[in-house]
């Protein structure tokens, strides 16, 4: 009976098997088949930034490491690297100040605004300082994901 049990185990192994290892070169049939991922896992095997997708966001294929590309409901979202802009990163929410921003304010009272430098480049908050105390101006939108919106495109070829 054991022996029963596990020949019938191996034999639904290997039927699952090729759905679960099955590879893609293209970023949109991946899309289409993983649904949501915040990075491409190793079903992907394909360029970091395909030819159709560098011609979408103006690139060279060669310059994959300014970009990144996720799935989001089975399409592509496309980001760009830029002065300010974590493309690799999860967006960050809270309204409550860091310490720095804290002492930020407190060293810089009524400055119309806390730099990035001090409050982080993945905060979708932008601060101001009333007298001492750290105050929220302006609160980016974030996606499902955790992405802050206005970084990220659909992109397909």
């Amino acid at each position: 009976m054991r022996l029963v049990k596990t020949l019938f185990a191996v034999m639904i192994l290997l039927a699952v098997s090729p759905a679960l290892t099955q590879t893609f070169s293209d970023p949109v049939p991946y899309c289409k088949a993983v649904g949501t991922i915040d990075k491409p896992d190793a079903r992907y095997t394909g360029p970091k930034l395909p030819g159709w997708m560098a011609k979408k966001l103006n690139m060279k294929p060669d310059q994959g490491k300014l970009m990144e590309w996720r799935c989001a409901n089975g399409a592509v979202l496309a980001c760009e690297y830029g002065a300010n802009i974590p493309c690799g990163s999860k967006a960050i929410t809270s309204q409550k100040p860091t310490q720095p921003i804290i002492d930020y304010c407190r060293l810089n009272p009524d400055s119309e605004f806390v730099p990035m430098v001090v409050t982080g480049h993945e905060t979708t908050v932008s601060w101001a300082c009333h007298g001492p105390r750290p105050v929220v101006i302006r609160s980016s939108a974030v996606d499902a994901q955790g992405y802050e919106k206005a970084y990220w495109r659909a992109v397909s070829p």
